[in-house]
């Protein structure tokens, strides 16, 4: 799961007792709540059947970059952007309405008027931000949400979550949704591609400057991922479907088809071995060109996990990636991938692995 306030939240669930969550974690799949019509022709006259006002919180992150320039190509939303006061500038087209999470009223006032408010919380955020959002979503009449969950499908795996700490917090974040009459939809992604293989060897196992590579077990394990365009298309094609069919007969894909469910996508179902090849066609390197090392991804996973329980927060990635990437199917989202009917473009491997070694060059 990712662009959430990730060690900070795993930090905050382990000085509680992990115990203390799990319930959520064992809930079912929430229930879709039954709206008040079922059809658009059932709606009052006048009453629109699209996402016209869209609410961004951090709209200038490494996601939600992506999500607002999408959303701004289709030219169907007004986008209003919550920022607190230091945030980076914006285009000219996006309103900006600033927030204190410590004054709730702001963030009521904000996002008064919004139909659908995207949550892309950085690791700098307030540890309550997500909670404060959802409660004054409610306040302000929002009906509905795209939490702070980027990454595994939560509700299909919550043994996932809780292995690596997120799932509690964000089924709870669900269920909060839900328990105030809105609806959520999640962004199932797997891990993002570009910034997995460019963030070195607590990721994808790749150190591509250095030319060293670790692969878990004999890294032939295929794990969804996904591109940050890619995530943003899909959030834009998604918003902009009708939210509820015409009628009975009308067959087209609506936002309601994925109430409170995940919006599984995914660029490449891939392994690392494949990421290796690809990374050699773009580099041009030869393989002997690299030193390779392997581990056993489960002793991985529990050196880390140890680590981050003693307190050691740098270890917290090399948990998250060594979890989704064991072989139990924990990152694979091809069964009921939403590509094909969202219309989403098909995307070359090679092309988005050029844009991680040109993230590495570029970096500090």
């Amino acid at each position: 799961m990712q662009s959430t306030p990730t060690a900070t939240l795993a930090s905050q669930y382990l000085r509680r007792p992990i115990l203390g969550f799990t319930s959520f974690s064992r809930l079912t799949p929430l229930p879709v709540r039954t709206m008040s019509a079922r059809f658009a022709s059932d709606q009052p006259s006048g009453l629109s059947n699209h996402i016209k006002n869209v609410a961004i919180v951090g709209a200038t992150g490494r996601i939600g970059t992506h999500i607002l320039r999408a959303l701004l190509a289709t030219n169907l939303h007004k986008i209003t952007a919550l920022t607190r006061p230091s945030s980076a500038p914006l285009p000219a087209n996006v309103t900006r309405k600033e927030i204190d999470y410590a004054v709730p009223s702001s963030l009521v006032s904000a996002l008064t008027g919004q139909d659908f408010l995207i949550i892309s919380l950085s690791a700098t955020a307030p540890r309550d931000a997500q909670t404060k959002l959802i409660a004054a979503a409610a306040e302000a009449g929002v009906k509905w949400i795209m939490p702070s969950e980027y990454g595994t499908d939560i509700a299909a795996r919550p043994d996932v979550g809780e292995d690596i700490l997120l799932g509690p917090a964000a089924l709870a974040a669900r269920k909060q949704i839900v328990d105030a009459g809105m609806s959520f939809v999640g962004l199932a992604c797997g891990p993002w591609y570009e910034y997995s293989l460019s963030e070195g060897s607590r990721s994808f196992g790749f150190e591509l400057k250095e030319r060293r590579v670790t692969f878990y077990d004999r890294g032939e394990t295929r794990i969804t991922t996904s591109s940050w365009p890619l995530c943003g298309e899909a959030v834009a094609k998604l918003l902009s479907l009708p939210v509820l069919p015409e009628g009975a007969a009308d067959e087209r894909p609506t936002l309601s088809r994925w109430r409170n469910q995940s919006l599984r996508i995914g660029s490449f179902f891939i392994s690392q071995r494949e990421m290796f090849d690809s990374v050699l066609r773009v580099t041009g390197t030869k393989e002997e060109d690299w030193e390779a090392q392997y581990e056993d991804v489960g002793e991985r996973y529990e050196r880390a996990m140890k680590g981050v329980r003693e307190g050691n927060m740098a270890l917290f990635g090399v948990m998250l990636y060594a979890r989704v990437m064991r072989g139990d199917g924990a990152s694979d989202l091809e069964e009921g991938k939403a590509n094909a009917v969202l219309g989403l473009g098909e995307e070359r491997l090679d092309k988005m692995t050029r844009v991680a070694v040109e993230m590495v060059k570029h970096k500090q």
